[in-house]
């Protein structure tokens, strides 16, 4: 099998990489978690080919599982994978052992041999696996690995991942391309059409996300449920709240209560469709119970389903990609809520460091720019401050506060 990895043709998403080498020799499983369709197992074989060219890996030594391999159908539990483990010790070498399981939710009981050769080799053995979130729930993964493990979110393609796969620098209409079509690896071997890749994304959403959604959470009232997907879809990044939704509905003469769409909107936080921001107020330090916001993971699901206008939604889709650039960069994030309803939208930390941003389309007045500067202008501390638009050109730094354009917003993180 480390013959056929090491034949293929890779592009190294090198974020993931890097991540990932930091925890070498750390005793510690590492997980790859995501829905289905964003390459997980591309990033393992992109490992094992960085490993094996830096004589880290032995052949001899290397134990690979792919579970949507036919080959490897006739393991079904933990003791099929046991039994297939101690056949391969037969062969290994004093060097250290990888392990290397595929979509290892397909194998039942699957936690028990993972710590049972965890606890035998300790730090002779290095433990990567990959799961598909609608199979199981981080919570339930911290209770079956002990804590022992780190999980790594593998994202969709970035914009500069997406250049790389099309073969394109980096500019404006490439960036427009990116927010339309999304950001799944596939998209790029097939026909580059409107109709044929929303299709796809379509295709996507009801036989992976839908059904692996339902069949999780037994959910019974299917109708509903993917009403009040569209309907969050079509309104994200808007602020609302669960009681707002319901009583829109009952508008509509849906009689559904406020916690039950509360429960939905948690399944869909759950396997990483959404993601919610709270507000917090910057003076008392407290979250509103209103005020918060949801981001798409995914903004060529939301396309899909929804539409894709961007005379509409290009306001949006700038936060949520700017949004999602912060949460790969591993920031905390949250919204602050100023007095007469006055916000700065992003409020990121990490290793405490802390940095504001409030995104808009284009400052094509003086009113928009006043608008986007005085929230920041608010803010009394020294920490670094941007406005970030798709303004051709850097107007100025005005008050401390600069104006940057999206496409160097990574310049900056």
């Amino acid at each position: 099998m480390i013959d056929e990895i090491l034949k293929q043709d890779i592009i190294i998403r090198k974020n993931y990489i890097n991540n990932l080498n930091k925890y070498l020799d750390s005793n510690v499983i590492k997980v790859l978690t995501w829905m289905r369709r964003v390459w997980k197992s591309y990033i393992l074989k992109t490992l094992i080919r960085e490993l094996y060219n830096s004589q880290k890996i032995n052949k001899k030594n290397f134990f690979y599982i792919n579970k949507e391999d036919l080959e490897y159908d006739n393991i079904k539990d933990y003791n099929d994978l046991n039994k297939e483990f101690k056949k391969f010790l037969e062969n290994t070498t004093n060097w250290k052992i990888f392990v290397w399981i595929d979509e290892i939710q397909e194998i039942h009981d699957w936690e028990r041999f993972i710590n049972s050769i965890l606890s035998v080799y300790q730090n002779n053995i290095e433990i990567f696996i990959t799961w598909s979130n609608s199979n199981l729930l981080s919570s339930e993964l911290s209770t079956l690995l002990t804590w022992r493990y780190i999980e790594f979110e593998i994202f969709p393609l970035c914009l500069e991942e997406y250049s790389l796969f099309s073969w394109e620098k980096i500019s404006k209409e490439l960036f427009m391309e990116y927010l339309k079509y999304g950001w799944l690896p596939w998209r790029f071997f097939m026909n580059k059409e409107d109709v044929v890749i929303f299709n796809y994304l379509k295709w996507i959403y009801s036989t992976i996300v839908l059904k692996d959604i339902v069949k999780y959470f037994w959910l019974r009232n299917i109708d509903f449920f993917e009403n009040l997907y569209k309907y969050v879809f079509s309104n994200i990044w808007h602020v609302f709240s669960a009681k707002s939704i319901s009583d829109y509905l009952k508008s509509q003469r849906v009689n559904i209560s406020p916690e039950t769409v509360l429960n939905y909107l948690d399944y869909w936080l759950k396997v990483y469709l959404l993601n919610l921001v709270k507000a917090e107020d910057p003076i008392t330090k407290k979250y509103f119970e209103i005020y918060n916001k949801y981001y798409v993971w995914d903004l060529w699901l939301r396309n899909a389903i929804s539409g894709f206008n961007l005379s509409r939604d290009i306001w949006n889709l700038l936060e949520n990609y700017a949004y999602l650039e912060f949460r790969r960069m591993w920031y905390e994030i949250k919204i602050w809520r100023l007095k007469d309803n006055e916000e700065v939208d992003f409020i990121i930390e990490k290793n405490g460091i802390t940095k504001y941003f409030q995104i808009s389309y284009l400052l094509s007045s003086e009113d928009t720019i006043n608008r986007e500067f005085w929230s920041l202008e608010k803010i009394s501390d020294s920490w670094e401050k941007y406005v970030v638009t798709m303004d051709d050109v850097n107007f100025w730094v005005r008050n401390w506060i600069k104006h940057i354009n999206v496409l160097n917003l990574n310049s900056v993180l």
